[in-house]
């Protein structure tokens, strides 16, 4: 019969923020953490919204972004197994500062703000931990800021493609998989669907993608990094 305050507890050990904790504020956070589980495209939370939780992703992906005054979705960024989400609204008590939506099916462990505040608090290690947690997202945050002034479209898809591939695992004697349709690709790059299908289009034509329904296999990878790289 499975334990479920343990196997939370295991989860925690596994992800970046806490994997150093000490055993007994494991079991701690364990006993106060629950599970989220969401289906694909089902919203976590919106811009605006109270910032009464933080989030650690547990599988899945989640994706971090907003809506323009003109409608069109723009994309912050996608979070992956051991990321951290949610952090902000709850250091700060303020609301959201953006939406979470799951890409696909994706399981989360929620900690109450209260909680959170009191482990850091009572433990200055834990708290810097995630001061340098924040710092990485910051240093993320600029690093998209300088693909969207300095990488052509081609270099932003492929290494949009090859993030996600490596969030997703290397399929076992297969290519890197990503399973997306071109429109949700094209929301996270902020760019029109037509664009981006004119990109894979000629990469499918190199052997460099396969594109399916609603996925598509990086072939080439090597190549990807290329372009990825180009400015």
């Amino acid at each position: 019969m499975s334990n479920p305050l343990q196997e939370r507890r295991m989860l925690l050990a596994e992800t970046p923020l806490f994997s150093s904790a000490p055993p007994d504020l494991l079991t701690e956070l364990a006993a106060r953490a629950s599970t989220v589980q969401l289906a694909q495209h089902e919203s976590l939370f919106l811009k605006g919204d109270p910032g009464e939780r933080l989030y650690v992703v547990i599988s899945g992906m989640i994706r971090i972004g907003t809506m323009s005054p003109e409608g069109r979705e723009i994309s912050y960024g996608v979070l992956g197994p051991g990321d951290l989400l949610g952090e902000i609204a709850v250091l700060d008590g303020g609301e959201r500062s953006a939406d979470a939506k799951a890409i696909e099916e994706s399981l989360l462990l929620a900690l109450e703000r209260r909680d959170v505040l009191s482990v850091l608090d009572r433990n200055p290690a834990q708290a810097l931990k995630l001061l340098k947690v924040l710092c990485h997202r910051i240093r993320r945050a600029d690093e998209l800021l300088d693909d969207v002034v300095f990488l052509s479209l081609p270099g932003r898809l492929a290494k949009h493609l090859l993030a996600l591939g490596q969030m997703a695992g290397e399929k076992k004697g297969g290519p890197m998989e990503v399973c997306l349709s071109q429109q949700v690709l094209a929301e996270h790059l902020g760019i029109s669907r037509e664009s981006v299908n004119k990109v894979l289009s000629k990469w499918e034509e190199a052997g460099i993608v396969t594109l399916g329904r609603g996925r598509i296999a990086l072939n080439r990878t090597a190549v990807l990094q290329q372009i990825a790289s180009l400015t």
